[in-house]
C-alpha cells in the first residue's frame, strides 16, 4: 500500500483507496501488510497499524480495562511498555503460559515497584492467574468468533454444506441413470 501526503492509503493491487477499517480487517484476515510513504519512499508500516489499533480501541467494550492497558504502555513507555503488550498479548492467547512461578515473579515485581502491599501477595498472585484464565478463554471465545464470522462473510462452504451437496449430486447421477435405462428401452 502507499500513504499519500493526504494521509489516503491506496492500495495499488485493488486500485482503490483503502480505510483505517479496512486494514484492520486485512490484517485480521492474515494479509501482510507493508505501508509505504509515497512522498520520502520510507515504510510507515508501524505508524498506520498503530492508527488501526487506536481506531479499533473504541470498540472495546471494557473502558475500564482499555484505559489502564493505555496508561500501563504510556507510563512504562518505550520498549518496556512494548514488552509489556507484547507478554500480555502473548499470555491472553496462551502463548506464554502464566504457571504459579511466573505469577509469583510478576507479582514480586510489583511489590518491588510499591505498586502492591505484601500483605496482599498470595490473593494478588491468585487473582493474576484467574484473570490470566479467564482473559484466555475471552480471547479464544473472541477468536473462534470471529473465524467463524470471517468463513461465513466469505461464503465458504463448510463440511455440512459440501456432505448435501455430495447427496444431492448422488441423487441426480441416479436419476440421470435412470432416464438413460429409460431410452435406451
Amino acid at each position: 500500500m502507499r500513504r499519500y501526503s493526504n494521509r489516503r492509503l491506496y492500495d495499488p493491487q485493488q486500485g482503490r483507496n483503502v480505510t483505517l477499517p479496512e486494514v484492520a480487517e486485512l490484517v485480521r484476515a492474515g494479509r501482510a501488510i507493508r505501508v509505504i510513504e509515497n512522498r520520502t519512499g520510507g515504510d510507515v508500516t508501524v505508524s498506520v497499524l498503530a492508527q488501526t489499533f487506536v481506531g479499533s480501541l473504541g470498540s472495546w467494550s471494557d473502558r475500564d480495562t482499555t484505559v489502564g492497558v493505555l496508561k500501563t504502555l504510556i507510563s512504562e513507555g518505550g520498549q518496556s511498555g512494548m514488552d509489556i503488550l507484547k507478554k500480555t498479548v502473548l499470555a491472553s492467547l496462551g502463548v506464554v503460559e502464566v504457571t504459579r512461578q511466573k505469577a509469583e515473579e510478576v507479582i514480586d515485581t510489583l511489590i518491588q515497584k510499591g505498586e502492591v502491599a505484601k500483605s496482599r501477595r498470595s490473593d494478588a498472585i491468585i487473582e493474576l492467574l484467574d484473570k490470566a484464565q479467564e482473559s484466555t478463554k475471552s480471547i479464544k471465545d473472541k477468536v473462534a468468533s470471529e473465524v467463524a464470522t470471517t468463513i461465513e462473510k466469505m461464503k465458504m462452504a463448510r463440511k455440512k454444506d459440501l456432505d448435501e451437496l455430495e447427496n444431492k449430486v448422488d441423487l441426480l447421477i441416479e436419476s440421470v441413470r435412470r432416464i438413460e435405462e429409460k431410452l435406451e428401452r
